[in-house]
């Protein structure tokens, strides 16, 4: 048994070394491309979309500003309207987490994320499990808003009646599909519904793994995404800040001679923030870079009739200059965030000081059960005490 210690403690060193390196040079890719774009965005074919941009007024300038800082706290709500079923925060400190963690997430090694899941375990008591569970949610929550919208954008290119029934209408089926088979497993019997199912599998490891408190937890999904107040709450809020989001490139598509309609404006607005959330290596770059991109995969088209080769070279001036507005809105967010969640007292509490008890379909109540992860409610009782600042 001491032989084989140290035969197992390389991998991991190693592994880490690995991915120190692939994020370090993800972030290298990412600020080349960056580069990239200001390096065509001040060429001589831009030259007139930079001369507008010195003459925006402080109005057009303010409104950019705004729909930022609206779009920041819409986010911090989706966090908090999505996780309330299972574990009450309150809505003002997802806002102030979402703040500090979405300044972060231009870093690489995916600080941002990784600095959410901290705050969230570490101060409110989140399981880690727990988390995984609400992140999964709130990316469905996403595709049920996003895939209609996108969807009737590239197919009726124009808002009319049948955009919006195909919008609004995708979204409440996608929403009433997802409740439906969530309440299939929610609660006691829809986990004994769910047992059943991975026992007929017979794979007696995964049937046990099933009846665990980390599965449990896992199983937090289900009561997120069964409640349709909730469900239909997020989406509704996700589709609100897709029309801010995509009000923005209206905005400053006008001051920079980019007239886009809102049809196209959802596309680049919806690929600007998937490429920025999905990036593995910080969004910084990766966005601007992939969204002038794919408005030229698409064929996105000004309706002043200009050509899709200027509309995607005039955009790198335009997702540059939303970049600028957004980063002082979200280094304000952080700062005022930052003030607000104290992270010198976060910084001195460890995850495991403060356990709370849990209640889980599949198993009882057990308060002084030795966890190295904190405890949560799975019904939505008190939060603990620490995730209420002084």
């Amino acid at each position: 048994m001491t032989d084989a210690q140290p035969s197992t403690s390389p991998p991991p060193r190693s592994g880490r070394a690995i991915r120190l390196v692939l994020q370090s040079v993800g972030f290298l890719i990412g600020l080349a491309l960056l580069g990239w774009c200001v390096r065509v965005a001040l060429s001589d074919e831009n030259r007139e979309q930079l001369a507008r941009l010195r003459e925006a007024s402080v109005g057009q300038v303010s409104l950019l500003l705004a729909l930022s800082a609206g779009t920041l706290l819409i986010n911090g709500l989706l966090f908090w309207i999505t996780l309330r079923p299972v574990h009450k925060i309150r809505a003002i400190d997802h806002v102030a987490i979402n703040a500090v963690c979405t300044f972060l997430a231009f870093l690489p090694f995916k600080i941002g994320t990784l600095s959410r899941v901290a705050i969230n375990n570490r101060r409110d008591g989140v399981p880690l499990l727990t988390i995984g569970a609400w992140y999964g949610v709130m990316f469905a929550v996403m595709l049920a808003a996003y895939l209609p919208a996108m969807g009737a954008s590239m197919w009726r290119r124009g808002l009319d009646t049948i955009w919006w029934i195909v919008c609004l209408g995708g979204a409440a089926l996608l929403c009433a599909l997802m409740v439906g088979i969530a309440r299939l497993f929610a609660g006691e019997r829809g986990l004994a519904r769910l047992h059943k199912i991975i026992d007929s599998i017979r794979l007696p490891i995964v049937s046990r793994l099933a009846r665990t408190e980390h599965f449990d937890r896992v199983h937090t999904a289900a009561a997120m995404a069964s409640s349709p107040v909730n469900m239909a709450g997020g989406i509704t809020l996700r589709l609100l800040d897709l029309g801010v989001m995509s009000w923005r490139f209206v905005v400053a598509g006008s001051i920079v001679g980019v007239a886009f309609g809102w049809e196209e404006a959802v596309l680049v607005a919806s690929a600007y923030y998937i490429i920025g959330m999905l990036s593995p290596f910080g969004m910084l770059g990766a966005r601007e870079a992939g969204t002038v991109f794919m408005a030229g995969a698409l064929g996105i088209a000004a309706s002043t009739g200009q050509s899709t080769e200027e509309v995607a070279r005039s955009l790198t001036v335009l997702t540059l200059f939303i970049t600028g507005t957004e980063s002082i809105v979200l280094l304000a967010g952080a700062a005022a965030g930052t003030v607000w969640l104290r992270p010198d007292r976060l910084l001195r509490k460890a995850p495991e000081e403060r356990p709370v008890p849990e209640e889980t379909p599949s198993t009882p109540n057990h308060p002084n059960h030795p966890d190295s992860e904190p405890r949560t409610s799975f019904r939505g009782n008190t939060p603990p005490t620490e995730s209420t600042p002084d």
